[in-house]
């Protein structure tokens, strides 16, 4: 029997994928959006966004794959239950996303983003060093991608701890979880990494309540979602100088308008959502093994929960 797959993405991801999937599994049809003669064969969608009219357009739709980690773009609440949602778990998203944290952690501990300013004035002026053992990185949600950032800053010899909605353990992590144990962990976290999903009670949670319950000279990287950030908040905490820096690769508007205070603070980097990009061969591979998984019909790697959003 065959399965027919419908891409909705870039040609060059495309003839990359519909490759891959002729040569492993020659029972797929591939389709590649708009070019659909019959929809209501299609019964697994590969998507960053959801065309317009989908659940009417395609009826017998089963599965939507994201091609990214996330899924917040897709308004779960409007996919039917019927349908199963599914995140893209690329070991290439999860290499890419724990150098990018590296380096920013990096460059924060070692005062990097204060030398690039000292440079604009000819100041010559060494900043005393802390041993990394000293430093402590909080990893805000300890999903597949925070876990796998908490282990590559853990082999850089930082201190770890690490948050989740509810309790996990992580090897090497001192872990805290709910609502009771936020204000514990952000006491504790010297440089923020925020990594947790895009849901209703994340929505706006990087504020002045929250920020604010760091220590003193702390620094924030937001690798998650724009949407949880509130930018005001931000800028205050940084001009009052409790806050030392911030790194900010995502934004709730993209681009980030040239306006925006955020590009002229001496104390931001923003970056233009680089920090993890999806990988076209690893995520290729993730995506076929879980289509063969659907037409062998056993349990698909990812599927979201609805209820938590992730």
């Amino acid at each position: 029997m065959t399965t027919h797959v419908l891409f909705r993405g870039p040609q060059s991801r495309n003839d990359n994928w519909q490759a891959l999937f002729a040569d492993a599994l020659p029972d797929v049809t591939w389709h590649h959006w708009p070019h659909v003669e019959d929809k209501a064969r299609i019964e697994l969608m590969i998507v960053w966004k959801l065309p317009r009219d989908y659940q009417q357009d395609y009826p017998n739709l089963k599965v939507i794959f994201s091609v990214g980690a996330g899924v917040d773009q897709l308004d779960l609440a409007s996919v039917p239950e019927h349908i199963q949602v599914v995140r893209m778990l690329d070991p290439g998203i999860a290499k890419g996303m724990s150098e990018f944290i590296a380096m920013h952690v990096l460059n924060i501990h070692r005062d990097t983003f204060a030398y690039i300013n000292a440079n604009k004035t000819g100041s010559w002026q060494p900043i005393p060093t802390v041993p990394n053992k000293q430093r402590r990185i909080g990893i805000f949600g300890l999903g597949s991608l925070g876990q796998a950032a908490a282990q590559t800053v853990l082999q850089l010899g930082f201190s770890v701890n690490g948050w989740s909605r509810s309790p996990k353990q992580v090897e090497q992590v001192t872990c805290f979880s709910g609502d009771a144990e936020l204000g514990v962990f952000l006491a504790q976290t010297d440089i923020l990494v925020s990594l947790v999903p895009l849901t209703p009670e994340t929505r706006g949670i990087l504020n002045c309540e929250t920020l604010s319950q760091l220590p003193k000279g702390a620094s924030v990287i937001n690798v998650g979602r724009g949407e949880q950030l509130i930018p005001e908040d931000l800028i205050t905490l940084l001009d009052a100088e409790h806050l030392a820096y911030a790194v900010l690769d995502v934004f709730a508007i993209e681009p980030l308008p040239e306006t925006h205070p955020l590009w002229q603070h001496p104390q931001v980097l923003v970056t233009p959502h680089i920090a993890a990009v999806t990988q076209d061969d690893s995520a290729g591979q993730v995506l076929l093994a879980n289509v063969q998984r659907y037409i062998n019909q056993t349990p698909l790697i990812g599927t979201v929960d609805r209820e938590l959003g992730y």
